[in-house]
C-alpha cells in the first residue's frame, strides 16, 4: 500500500507491516493504523507513522536499547486483548518527546505490540516506578 507522509513523502508499506492499535494512542484514539519507519540505518529511533493521517507520526524507541533494567508486567486484560501467548511475539515501544534542551521517553505508557498478529495497545502502568518524561539525553 502507498502511505502518504508529510516527513517522508509517499512510501510503500507492505500491508502485513501495518500495526493496528484498536484503541489508538492516548489523545489520538480515532487513529488506529500505523506503520514503523526506520529513522536512519543503525539508529535506535523509529517513526510510528499513521497510515491515514500524513502529518501524524511519533518518534519511538525500544526502551530496552536504553534501559536494560526496564521491566513491565502487561496487565492480563491487555495481554488477552492482544492475544499475547508467546513472549517471543511481544515488542515494546515507548514514545519519545524532543524538546529544546532534553529528550525524554514515556516509560509509564508503553506501546505493547503482538508482532505476529500486528495488534498493539498503549498500556498505562499503574503504580509504576517510571516516569512519563524519563530522560534519554540532556543538554550540557
Amino acid at each position: 500500500m502507498k502511505v502518504q507522509t508529510t516527513r517522508f513523502g509517499d512510501i510503500d508499506v507492505d500491508d502485513a507491516q501495518v500495526i493496528t492499535l484498536a484503541s489508538g494512542l492516548l489523545g489520538f484514539e480515532a487513529v488506529t493504523e500505523y506503520c514503523l519507519i526506520p529513522h536512519a540505518p543503525a539508529s535506535p529511533f523509529r517513526w510510528l507513522q499513521a497510515v491515514a493521517v500524513p502529518e501524524l507520526a511519533f518518534v519511538v524507541i525500544n526502551p530496552y536499547d536504553f534501559f536494560a533494567d526496564y521491566d513491565i508486567a502487561v496487565p492480563a486484560a491487555d495481554a488477552g486483548r492482544l492475544g499475547l501467548h508467546d513472549p517471543h511475539d511481544v515488542a515494546v515501544l515507548t514514545l519519545v518527546t524532543i524538546r529544546e534542551r532534553e529528550m525524554t521517553t514515556n516509560l509509564v505508557g508503553p506501546i505493547v505490540v503482538n508482532m505476529r498478529a500486528r495488534l498493539a495497545a498503549q498500556v498505562v502502568l499503574a503504580d509504576s516506578p517510571y516516569s512519563v518524561r524519563h530522560a534519554l539525553v540532556r543538554a550540557a
